[in-house]
């Protein structure tokens, strides 16, 4: 397996409208995961300062700081209970999000390429004229490509790639094979509820899986696949937009990325530190 020892949060100066898609819903996903145990975290922290001096609390405040902490206890059991499903969904919506970037990219490079829309493939005229633009039916056109091909696996989805744009979608095989197991394993949830069938079977190529079981998702799987789809997608989205000369925008430009609470703030943060003279180091801006 490749080395997943990096940030999940880097992103490239420029980049396409595809790719800022990708990195705002990547940018959301983190977050989501991340949220329960971060709050939960802070929680525990915050009465582990208070209950340090609670000898000298009245007792009023004990019984408040008291209740807060039995109602702590059950939301902590919660954040632990639902921990499988939001790794679950963490998977799902990781590879949704890279699908979701194949079929934008293949759209925009058909679109700044218009000879790449040619295809043996037979369209009535009634699927063509209820787009109300070229753009509008490429999208339609490369969505459902990718959606057809997503059952298929992801090696379907890059044979078609190939061929249809002469590009390879990730040069990397260990790194490419997180992403094609993450593919089987959210086809599984979201179509199986997660029950083993003969298919996920054989896309795992795992033998010891039994038919009828329910596949418990590994947890590094979530950190895993997101870490690798965004990798192969700032790597295949500079080479896509240099071969079909695809527009691209300033990351810094960008509404998600400038927000209050947007990957800015770690630049400003970095900036802040550096003027005063504090260490710097492994502070990239734009990561985390």
């Amino acid at each position: 397996m490749g080395s997943t020892d990096g940030v999940l949060l880097s992103f490239p100066g420029e980049l396409t409208a595809s790719a800022s898609a990708f990195h705002e819903q990547h940018l959301a996903n983190v977050k989501q995961f991340s949220i329960s145990e971060m709050v939960a975290q802070h929680q525990e922290n915050f009465f582990g300062i208070h209950l340090r001096g609670f000898r000298d609390e009245s007792e009023e405040t004990k019984r408040a700081i008291y209740r807060h902490f039995m109602k702590f206890q059950v939301l902590k059991e919660y954040v632990l209970e639902t921990r499988e499903v939001r790794i679950e969904v963490a998977v799902t919506r990781a590879v949704d999000n890279f699908l979701c970037y194949v079929a934008d990219i293949l759209t925009e490079a058909m679109i700044a390429r218009p000879e790449l829309l040619k295809s043996e493939e037979r369209v009535s005229m009634q699927e063509v004229l209820k787009h109300a633009s070229i753009e509008e039916f490429v999208r339609w056109a490369a969505e459902r490509h990718v959606n057809q091909l997503s059952f298929k696996g992801l090696s379907a989805i890059a044979e078609y790639m190939k061929k249809r744009l002469g590009l390879g979608l990730s040069e990397g095989q260990e790194d490419w094979g997180v992403l094609k197991r993450a593919v089987a394993v959210r086809n599984l949830i979201v179509h199986r509820r997660c029950i083993v069938d003969e298919r996920f079977i054989h896309s795992m190529g795992d033998k010891t899986l039994r038919r009828g079981e329910r596949y418990c998702v590994p947890s590094r799987m979530a950190y895993q696949v997101t870490f690798q789809a965004m990798r192969i997608v700032q790597e295949f989205d500079k080479r896509v937009a240099r071969k079909f000369e695809i527009p691209l925008l300033v990351t810094a430009d960008q509404p998600w990325y400038s927000a209050p609470n947007g990957p800015s703030a770690l630049d400003r943060e970095r900036d802040a530190l550096a003027q005063r003279g504090g260490p710097t180091d492994g502070m990239m801006p734009g990561s985390i």
